[in-house]
């Protein structure tokens, strides 16, 4: 493998608060939890071995060589395509509910769509969430690159929107956050790197790139532990919110919960062949023909539904409160391919308290869908339990 680019020690993060209290577990050699939540790229997405070579594995290689007495555990709670806003939804779930974190690393700035309002209620909620379970908790933001951005970093030199958007919620929390993307970027645009060498698509480092953003990640942890010495404690939550809208309370539900079910039943160890970043079988609430509806009520600001979308989904029709029936089209190209997970929240910034949600499946689908069906798995709500 050829060497890291001769240029200067990396300097684009933000110490912040940095990673006191897990750093302190890991020195006094204490049961550590490191957990990952992300995208495709934490997922480890064109290594040539995901638990060897991405950047997730070989930053848990460091941890483990740098404090080889301390026993570690790993949560990998990356989904790939998958953005903020699912991330918050299933971080109780996917992050929490097999016990603990003491450190969250958070991966979702090539995924979001660029939306503030979303990024910020996501990133915030998910901080929030955290650090309710565990106040000690500490949090890294990671911010990765693409290569639509690289091309216009070169231009503008600015990196792509979704990381001003994350560096709100980290400056608010006094998180520390490494900033790769626009270290990549600058290299790109000196001509010391091209993006060739780094990835095969647009999105996906390869062996090489995920050990240039594991070995800045490296760099960043050696100089936080030089700067606080790898004690103390984790910061207090703090009391006021980004957005009073954030989803600080969300949650994945059981699709069981809906009412007024028409033309929908479970299907149990669900599978298809075609499967992309999800694991067969899976138990899911089947709206088999258009018409097929069903209601969620809620307490809460927000919901939603996580579906398995493919090859036969269809268009969602949806009211809030008897309100009038809107359209939201769910099919794009990665549909034709395969079946994913993807979350579609469908109400957003009520006022507090209770609702409900509608929803059927449409009679109107894109024209490369083969049907209109509706495969979900979870309901999303932001709200009481």
């Amino acid at each position: 493998m050829r060497g890291a680019p001769q240029e200067e020690r990396f300097s684009d993060y933000t110490l912040r608060n940095g990673l006191r209290s897990c750093y302190g577990k890991m020195n006094r050699g204490e049961a550590t939890t490191v957990a990952f939540l992300g995208g495709s790229v934490t997922a480890g997405e064109g290594a040539s071995d995901a638990e060897g070579t991405s950047y997730r594995a070989l930053v848990c290689a460091y941890l483990r060589e740098r404090f080889p007495g301390t026993p570690f555990t790993f949560v990998n709670a990356a989904i790939g395509g998958t953005d903020s806003v699912y991330g918050a939804f299933r971080l109780n779930a996917h992050v929490f509910g097999g016990g603990g974190a003491d450190l969250l690393v958070v991966e979702f700035a090539v995924n979001d769509d660029g939306n503030r309002t979303k990024s910020v209620r996501a990133m915030e909620g998910i901080v929030r969430q955290a650090k309710r379970i565990n106040p000690l908790v500490d949090i890294l933001f990671v911010y990765t690159a693409n290569r639509k951005a690289a091309e216009s970093f070169a231009e503008t030199g600015k990196p792509q929107i979704n990381i001003a958007h994350h560096e709100e919620a980290a400056v608010h929390y006094g998180l520390p956050s490494v900033d790769i993307a626009s270290r990549i970027y600058r290299m790109i645009a000196a001509g010391n790197l091209r993006w060739e060498e780094i990835s095969g698509d647009s999105v996906h480092p390869n062996d090489y790139g995920y050990s240039l953003y594991a070995q800045y990640l490296r760099e960043v942890m050696d100089d936080m532990l030089r700067s606080d010495g790898g004690e103390g404690t984790a910061v207090p939550l703090r009391s006021e919110l980004l957005d009073p809208m954030c989803y600080d309370r969300a949650r994945l539900k059981e699709p069981l919960l809906a009412e007024r079910v028409s033309g929908c039943r479970m299907v149990y160890d669900w599978t298809n062949e075609q499967a992309c970043n999800w694991t067969p079988p899976a138990n899911i609430f089947l709206a088999e023909r258009a018409g097929a509806s069903f209601r969620l009520r809620f307490v809460g600001t927000a919901a939603g539904i996580v579906m398995l979308a493919g090859m036969e989904t269809g268009d969602v029709e949806y009211s809030i409160d008897g309100g009038p029936y809107l359209l939201r089209r769910v099919f794009d190209s990665h549909c034709e391919k395969f079946y994913r997970p993807k979350a579609v929240l469908l109400a957003d910034g009520l006022a507090d308290g209770p609702h409900w949600l509608d929803v059927r499946a449409a009679e109107s689908k894109d024209a490369r869908s083969k049907g209109n069906r509706l495969h979900l798995t979870h309901f999303l709500v932001n709200g009481n339990e």
